[in-house]
């Protein structure tokens, strides 16, 4: 039997991102399950792309591609963004891709492509577009599968640039619809949840054709030894946080769609109920919560949404830090003498108390399953069109709530037709207004049993324990990096 080849790209290789996350893991399965694959990763590669994934040579290589940078593509345009950019420009450049990809990825036999349909780079998903018809009318035998993690459509700014492709009188240019679905029989689809093969459906995309892979945990996250105590001591000293608080992780970069503020809102209200020592049906908070967000944005929108919650977390005093970069990173880091320079983000976990989410996007949802592996529980906002595999699966996630109603609105529409900066703006004075002590009621009256339930967790250890217990089984056994590596496999060679 031939050797298989196969190709995993993505427009970039390499970075701190929930895509390669999953690559990552995937490839990592998959070298250890089936040995007689070999990869090949493309795409703008990472300054430090050599330690996401060692390359071996003629098992794991790597392919740097970079004009699938959507910054390269700015620079080629002189300067200006893709926004900016005409169907024309879009159309020049994603041919010239197309025929990068004929030249250097004609020696894989199957490749994914991640994400093409999310539109922060139109040029590259058309050029993905040509080149698949190509292979299919030149009978070269390549298989593509697209994995989907987003869909363009709920990115309003990225759809306005993909809908930029539109059928003119001349039929030159394609609709954008058949370049984000191509439906020739060489292309196969990836739904890393059902709500998503569903959506595909949807679309035109033949059921046949979908396959339903969910993304995974990672058990290497675990730490091989217990350093939380450490780690709990420096986070407290380095960020000036109360030695008594308890520590509320969201495991995330800070950008606009995780919804930082709500989590925020959480928070102070914890804080609130246990400083005026108010109750929910006996349910009483002790100490101090303190909101720990594991990345800052270091450029572009979201650095300036993130810098807008730290301004506003400063000047009110709020138990709130955003970035703990400078003592954690995705794996341990070591000195030459084996200190340990940076903690792990397995380490994180155990030092903290509680794990939290506010997103009202996600793709898939690691966050809804990765903390139970390390015995946290996971508290905050379900998204109803992920959370439901979840559920099915067995785990229990009853005590999260879908609306967190203040002021006869979901937190999150809160502002909703005002300007993004003014419509945050006004989510934040809703914080402010926790305390007064008839607002804070008035809200835990609208989400009594959420907060209830969430309470019951925070207060009683037996409860806890007997969740983790029941979820951790399902993670471990279901959502394992084994497991998704064996329905891959199956998808890319069948």
């Amino acid at each position: 039997m031939k050797r298989l080849t196969l190709g995993i790209g993505h427009y970039g290789i390499g970075f701190k991102d929930g895509v390669n996350t999953i690559i990552s893991r995937n490839v990592k399965a998959m070298m250890s399950m089936y040995p007689d694959i070999k990869f090949n990763l493309f795409g703008k590669l990472s300054p430090d792309y050599k330690n996401f994934l060692k390359p071996v040579p003629g098992k794991l290589e790597y392919l740097n591609i970079e004009e699938f940078d959507p910054l390269q593509a700015a620079k080629i345009f002189g300067g200006r963004f893709i926004s900016e950019q005409k169907i024309q420009d879009y159309i020049w450049q994603g041919t010239n891709i197309a025929e990068i990809l004929l030249s250097k990825l004609n020696r894989m036999d199957v490749i994914i492509a991640e994400n093409l349909g999310i539109g922060i780079h139109p040029a590259v998903t058309y050029a993905f577009y040509l080149y698949s018809n190509y292979c299919y009318m030149k009978d070269l035998g390549k298989k593509f599968i697209y994995r989907v993690h987003d869909f363009v459509q709920e990115r309003t700014e990225n759809f306005k640039n993909f809908k930029k492709f539109s059928q003119n009188p001349f039929e030159i240019v394609p609709n954008w619809h058949d370049i984000l679905y191509p439906n020739t029989p060489n292309v196969k689809y990836i739904a890393i949840n059902r709500n998503n093969c569903s959506r595909l459906v949807e679309h035109g995309v033949d059921e046949k054709n979908i396959f339903y892979v969910s993304n995974c945990v990672d058990e290497d996250i675990i730490p091989p030894d217990d350093k939380s105590k450490t780690l709990r001591g420096k986070i407290i000293r380095k960020y000036n946080i109360s030695p008594n608080s308890h520590l509320i992780f969201y495991p995330v970069r800070c950008v606009r769609r995780k919804n930082v503020e709500e989590a925020i809102f959480l928070i102070q209200l914890f804080n609130i109920l246990a400083e005026k020592k108010m109750s929910v049906e006996g349910c009483k908070l002790r100490g101090n919560f303190h909101l720990l967000i594991s990345i800052c944005p270091e450029t572009g929108d979201d650095y300036d949404y993130a810098q807008q919650l730290r301004k506003f977390v400063a000047k009110h005093c709020l138990p709130v830090t955003i970035g703990v970069e400078d003592l954690v990173s995705l794996e341990r880091v070591y000195d030459e003498r084996g200190r340990i320079e940076k903690y792990a983000i397995g380490d994180l976990y155990q030092s903290v108390d509680l794990v939290v989410t506010t997103s009202i996007l996600e793709g898939f949802g690691l966050v809804y399953i990765e903390p139970w592996m390390l015995n946290k529980v996971v508290v905050g906002r379900n998204i109803p069109i992920v959370t439901p595999d979840f559920q099915a699966s067995g785990m229990k996630l009853g005590h999260m709530y879908t609306a967190l109603l203040v002021d006869n609105q979901d937190f999150k529409d809160i502002g909703k037709g005002q300007s993004s900066n003014k419509a945050l703006s006004t989510r934040l004075s809703k914080i402010l207004k926790l305390k007064r002590a008839r607002f804070a009621e008035k809200v835990i009256r609208k989400n009594e049993v959420p907060i209830l339930a969430t309470l019951r967790l925070i207060q009683h250890e037996s409860k806890r324990k007997k969740l983790i217990e029941l979820n951790r089984r399902i993670v471990l056994k279901t959502y394992s990096k084994e497991a998704a590596g064996r329905m891959l496999y199956a998808v890319i060679t069948q």
